[in-house]
């Protein structure tokens, strides 16, 4: 048998009890509204603050969750009997709820620990300078004297406190990296993107942070051992100092850092130059060195294009291939008729594709045996020198892009229906054709390539044509119109445009018309080919 469960715990313990319960969500949800609120609440008002939030809960169910809080000790009850007039105004129904100390306080370490994304920081090394020269100023002063509480002036009071603050900083910011370091170097299949943080991590911490902690904790070790007699006379006098001083003395409150002998205690503890924080977070830097050249090493074999773990998968990717993964398997893995282990096969009827097992003997040169090597010695050939083969392929592409440029301005600057050049014809035609497969938008349908954008204004009547000096494009009710992308036509493009009215196009498609040039009757469709969007 178990044994019982001591229900008598004074400490936060059973209140943590909601966070791992099936039904979290919702304790989590009843304890954010609680919490936010500065007043004590109801069960109907606790279940419009969470429909309000987007949580929709009977209000039955949020009784249920709240009495189960209150017997997890989360949640504290009282009756609102000042205006009690029966018996049921105090009865659990009418009670109303807020959020104990333990409560509040398990809630905010969810919420500020738990639920978050944990965030490295940076090491303050700042912080450590200011203790380590406020404890060395305090063993400077105090050390040549006997201890006494009178001897503690106002300075001496403030190099306390700031020791304690730097410290706190300190040791928050070292705790979150030492976490973030344990949960990568634990790690051996770490993807690239985390790898890459460990050997960050690795690498400036171990080459400064490390080492600044050591030197660091050693003079502040040193200082405190100074300082040890003084740790009582220190406290008291940080207490005395406090404006709360009566209520620390009647045991209302507790002394801030620095005002018990613990706390001087503790410091000592975490400056230890063997089982200190800093000692172990640089015992951790190198325990976390193996496992980051583990990680490196497998990323590195695993992408390399030479690999066997690579040349694998690629089979593998091929092999998935319905129409010839079986011959590209059988060609990868077969046993063929040539040279294998630098010997060649005397039988010549072994069939095409025998199996290893199955193949021809061929004694192992003893060489190979020996060396264990089976690919060529020596260096490698050099690398073929291309640079003049890149000289002109940058030669070609600028002489093309030149002349695209030199076409788009042309056709810029022609008007609706002028004649062009073949290749200022055609950088018209792809704009053109890019526009015939836009959708359109009221009377017009706008198409871009090649930095050329071609507008197809819809008027109905009348044929728009682009004409090449051995073919020529017709637009029956449609008038092309070329313009840079995002701009206005020119002023001559649109005084040719002057008089003619517009429709709104509402066909799926524009149709063209190509024929050769000249065509004597535009409206004559022997000899032209009809492409509409799809066959363009």
């Amino acid at each position: 048998m178990t044994p019982a469960v001591d229900d008598g715990v004074s400490d936060a313990r059973q209140v943590v009890g909601y966070l791992v319960r099936r039904e979290s969500g919702d304790y989590i949800a009843i304890m954010d509204v609680l919490e936010g609120s500065v007043t004590d609440l109801t069960v109907a008002e606790v279940a419009a603050a969470l429909s309000a939030a987007g949580l929709r809960m009977e209000t039955g169910v949020v009784e249920k969750r709240l009495d189960e809080l209150k017997a997890m000790r989360a949640v504290s009850v009282r009756s609102d009997v000042s205006h009690a007039r029966r018996y049921a105004e105090i009865l659990a129904r009418n009670w109303r709820y807020t959020a104990s100390p333990a409560g509040r306080h398990v809630q905010r370490f969810y919420r500020q620990v738990l639920a978050g994304t944990a965030t490295v920081r940076e090491i303050p090394i700042v912080s450590l300078s200011r203790i380590v020269s406020h404890l060395d100023q305090l063993a400077t002063v105090l050390g040549a004297v006997e201890p006494g509480a009178g001897r503690l002036d106002a300075a001496t009071l403030d190099a306390v406190s700031i020791v304690f603050t730097s410290h706190d900083d300190l040791d928050a910011a070292l705790v979150g990296a030492e976490d973030a370091l344990i949960g990568l170097a634990d790690r051996f299949d770490l993807d690239e993107e985390r790898t890459n943080d460990l050997k960050g991590l690795l690498v400036d911490y171990a080459t400064r942070v490390a080492a600044e902690l050591d030197s660091g904790s050693a003079r502040a070790a040193a200082a405190l051992a100074v300082l040890r007699p003084w740790f009582g006379p220190l406290a008291q006098a940080a207490v005395d100092a406090s404006q709360a001083r009566d209520l620390i003395a009647a045991g209302a409150l507790s002394a801030s850092r620095g005002g018990r002998t613990e706390d001087w205690e503790g410091l000592c503890a975490w400056f230890d130059a063997r089982t200190g924080r800093a000692a172990r977070f640089s015992l951790r830097l190198v325990r976390a060195l193996p496992g980051m050249h583990a990680n490196l090493r497998r990323l590195h074999s695993s992408s390399g294009t030479a690999s066997t773990r690579t040349r694998a998968l690629a089979l593998a990717r091929a092999v998935l291939t319905p129409e010839i993964g079986v011959q590209i398997f059988q060609a990868a893995v077969g046993d063929h008729s040539w040279r294998k282990l630098y010997g060649q096969a005397d039988e010549d009827d072994a069939g095409r594709n025998p199996s290893w097992r199955g193949g021809p003997q061929v004694p192992v040169p003893t060489l190979l045996r020996t060396a264990g090597r089976s690919g060529p010695r020596g260096r490698g050939t050099a690398p073929r020198d291309d640079t003049a083969v890149k000289a002109q392929v940058a030669q070609a592409r600028a002489r093309r892009q030149a002349e695209h440029t030199h076409a788009v301005a042309a056709v810029l600057a022609s008007i609706p229906g002028q004649h062009l050049d073949e290749t200022v014809a055609r950088v018209a035609l792809a704009a053109l054709m890019a526009a015939a497969r836009a959708t359109a938008r009221g009377p017009r349908r706008t198409g871009t390539s090649g930095g050329l954008a071609c507008t197809l204004v819809h008027t109905g009547t009348g044929t728009g044509t682009l004409n090449a000096p051995a073919w020529q494009v017709l637009l029956p009710g449609r008038i092309p119109v070329f313009h840079q992308p995002g701009r206005r036509p020119s002023a001559a493009a649109l005084a040719a445009l002057a008089d003619a009215t517009t429709q709104d196009d509402v066909s799926e498609r524009a149709m063209l018309r190509i024929a050769p040039y000249p065509v004597s009757d535009p409206a004559d469709e022997t000899g032209a080919a009809t492409l509409e969007e799809g066959a363009a």
